[in-house]
């Protein structure tokens, strides 16, 4: 990750960090857990790695989900380690194909798409190095996206909303780590789970630097 510079002023850059900063941040992950539940229980027409995610958290308590989703990590993913697919070329032309498909509907995708890169803008605009540990960014899409003007974020979010899935949605061992890191928030034996995801995308962040 790129260091900070010796004169950064800590005061400005710890607010966003804090409970209000982040519940914009809390509330979208909060939908993400809506939306996999919701296509769980729709049975048809579900692909297989979103069904294994809404089937693990479906029976968690609300107060659970909420545990889960107030991280300084966004649960949403969109290629946000990939500068190729976020260059300025790239977002000329029509999409990089290879990029997989969302697992998600489209409609749910595009909801997702619209939150999450307007949130990703915003945080960006305030600090490339937020964005980077929220959003698990490569810094040259971080800076992508603190350049990006309003009506841009809100083409991506059409144009680029296939890219939006869960993070680690084919990983559904991590997800379960972190499903009995929050069952068990009590236990001096385990971190804060908050820890724990922070801890997970700066693992995704180290080859990027």
């Amino acid at each position: 990750m790129r260091e900070l510079p010796e004169t950064v002023d800590t005061q400005a850059r710890l607010p966003l960090f804090s409970t209000a900063a982040l519940s914009p941040l809390h509330n979208l992950n909060r939908r993400l857990f809506e939306v996999l539940i919701d296509e769980w229980r729709r049975r048809s027409d579900v692909t297989p790695g979103i069904a294994v995610l809404g089937a693990k958290l479906a029976p968690l308590s609300d107060e659970l989900l909420w545990r889960l989703a107030r991280v300084p990590i966004c649960w949403v993913d969109a290629e946000f380690l990939r500068p190729d697919a976020w260059s300025s070329a790239a977002l000329r032309g029509r999409g990089d194909h290879s990029i997989t498909e969302s697992p998600l509907p489209r409609g749910r995708s595009l909801e997702l798409a619209g939150l999450t890169f307007a949130l990703a803008s915003a945080t960006a605009k305030a600090s490339s190095d937020a964005a980077r540990i929220m959003f698990g960014m490569h810094q040259a899409v971080a800076d992508a996206f603190a350049g990006f003007s309003i009506e841009t974020v809100h083409r991506l979010g059409q144009t680029r909303a296939h890219w939006v899935r869960p993070r680690w949605h084919q990983s559904p061992e991590d997800w379960q780590r972190m499903i009995a890191t929050a069952e068990h928030a009590e236990s001096s034996r385990l971190p804060p789970v908050s820890i724990r995801v922070f801890n997970r995308m700066l693992a995704d962040l180290e080859p990027a630097t």
